[in-house]
């Protein structure tokens, strides 16, 4: 709201300085005989603009709310109101219904209706043609004012009395209702300051009973609409049920008439678009556009337990049962597509609308950022903001899936590891029982070790090596690549022979058998004549375990 300085006569000049705080009234003059600003005046305008009708209560919650106003009472917004009545720019269309009067008799073309007036009623000002005018210019934004609610206010209006409290509460995050009880009766009620604090954009984010046209002459009107590009919210739609509909399917058909609104589509820049995201500036997609796929506007849906008589016309539990009905009646509007990825269900919404619940008991405890609303088929109660949320918990999926990825990286290599572990272990088990067999037979030749070699050496043979064989594969390899002749041993003495054959092989020589094996295979005419091919006994290696060459 402008807050620029207002002259003696109450006429403000643009662009000075402002008039100081705690200045609320100027002389009085033929023009503005009460006496008020014509900043306080343009700002009742620009109320009056928003929520058509209101009580000097409700203008002074709503203008109070500004730092700069904070010093305000609730005559002056009934003077700044006389003052702008004289101008015919407002008037005083009735009083309020308080709760617990009376209704009236039966109308004999509908139902009773309560009596306005009485004890605790508050007059009800409002727009006239010529101050709907003065209201689009105080409101200072492109914006369609809809009407001037003619005959509203006659029987009370109490609809738009607590459509009316609902913007106040979101506007200055504050509420009347669990507030201390007054001390002085004549300024206004206290206001409890609601935990989650104001909306932003203030009041020119509102707009009320403004029509959006269908097809023809047929509209839809909702009860409010709020602009909150800030939260990401480019236009939300607000529906009050004060039960007064007791088939909950009425309510519900409201989405059908909200249904052909949003699929309406216009031609902007020579693409198809949905009149909804031109009409109030809703951001292009980064990369291509199909508004069969655009997620619809939210519709916020707020029940109240309304009053008959005295008495609430609904408990609360009857009342969340009305909630639970609603949703189950919407389905086919907002039910989305179910998706899981990594144990993460969320769901996709192309074509629907997101459909909000909450009850005006919760938006006086929690206010609109709080744990206020339903979002319909989704659990709990969320913020505004969270509860529009429909991206997934990318942070959470991608984390589990990094964990699901490291464990099975994890596993494989267990696996990798267990199956070389096993065929390390055959292969062990194999060197162990020709280690076992080749340690029972003849030493090496050469060296007098293991003719199977050192231990755990990396020559070590891992196989049962042959009985004739006479190197180890240390020493057989190094005659190798110097280029020594293989190995005949000089075949037995008859003297040996006979000794042998009358005891059995001698003790002190174990390579005996191959003695024997080489004097057959080379006898001595053999021998003499040069004739040395390449030993029989030497066998080639074998394998030998991985890794050890």
């Amino acid at each position: 709201m402008n807050h620029d300085q207002d002259d003696g006569q109450g006429e403000r000049h643009d662009g000075e300085q402002p008039a100081r705080p705690g200045r609320v009234h100027f002389r009085r003059s033929a023009r503005n005989p009460n006496g008020s600003t014509a900043p306080l005046r343009a700002d009742i305008l620009a109320a009056l603009g928003v929520l058509k009708i209101a009580t000097y209560k409700q203008l002074h919650a709503l203008i109070a709310a500004d730092e700069y106003r904070a010093h305000h009472r609730v005559e002056h917004v009934a003077e700044a109101v006389r003052d702008l009545e004289k101008h015919k720019l407002v008037d005083v269309r009735g009083a309020t219904s308080p709760p617990g009067r009376r209704p009236a008799a039966q109308a004999a073309d509908g139902p009773a209706k309560p009596k306005p007036g009485g004890p605790g009623a508050e007059k009800i000002v409002g727009l006239t043609p010529l101050g709907l005018a003065a209201a689009a210019e105080a409101l200072g934004d492109d914006r369609d004012m809809g009407g001037h609610a003619r005959g509203a206010g006659a029987t009370g209006a109490p609809h738009a009395m607590l459509v009316n409290e609902l913007i106040t509460t979101a506007v200055t995050g504050t509420t009347t209702h669990g507030a201390p009880p007054r001390t002085d009766k004549r300024q206004a009620p206290p206001r409890r300051a609601l935990p989650t604090g104001p909306l932003p954009g203030g009041i020119e984010a509102w707009a009320t009973e403004t029509p959006h046209t269908i097809t023809g002459k047929f509209n839809v009107i909702p009860d409010a609409i709020v602009r909150l590009p800030e939260l990401g919210i480019p236009v939300a739609f607000l529906e009050l049920d004060r039960g007064t509909m007791t088939d909950v399917r009425k309510v519900a058909g409201k989405l059908d008439n909200y249904k052909r609104y949003f699929d309406r589509t216009v031609q902007d820049g020579g693409q198809e678009r949905l009149e909804v995201e031109v009409r109030y500036n809703a951001p292009e997609p980064e990369y291509g556009y199909s508004h069969r796929r655009t997620v619809r506007p939210p519709v916020l849906f707020v029940l109240d337990q309304g009053t008959r008589g005295s008495r609430p016309r609904y408990s609360h539990e009857a009342l969340e049962q009305r909630l639970k009905d609603l949703h189950n009646a919407t389905s086919e509007h907002w039910q989305g597509w179910a998706h899981e990825q990594e144990g993460v269900a969320y769901a996709t919404y192309h074509g629907k609308i997101p459909v909000l619940g909450s009850t005006v008991e919760r938006l006086r405890e929690h206010g609109w950022q709080g744990p206020t609303w339903w979002r319909f088929g989704q659990p709990g109660w969320h913020s505004l903001t969270d509860a529009l949320n429909d991206e997934p918990d990318w942070d959470l999926i991608a984390q589990r899936r990094q964990a699901r990825e490291d464990q099975e990286e994890a596993e494989e290599q267990r696996a990798e590891k267990a199956k070389q572990d096993a065929e390390t272990a055959a292969l062990r088990n194999v060197l162990l029982a020709a280690r076992a067999h080749n340690d029972a037979l003849h030493p090496c030749h050469t060296c007098k070790g293991p003719l199977g070699g050192a231990h755990d050496s990396p020559g070590e043979l891992d196989e049962s090596a042959h009985p004739d064989r006479l190197e180890c594969p240390s020493c057989d390899y190094q005659r190798r690549t110097t280029k020594r002749q293989p190995l005949i041993l000089e075949p037995p003495t008859p003297r040996a022979l006979r000794r042998a054959e009358k005891n059995g092989p001698p003790e002190d020589d174990p390579w005996w058998q191959v003695r024997l094996l080489h004097a057959q295979r080379w006898p001595k005419n053999a021998r003499s004549n040069g004739e040395t091919p390449y030993s029989m006994s030497q066998i080639p290696q074998g394998r030998s375990i991985p890794g050890k060459r």
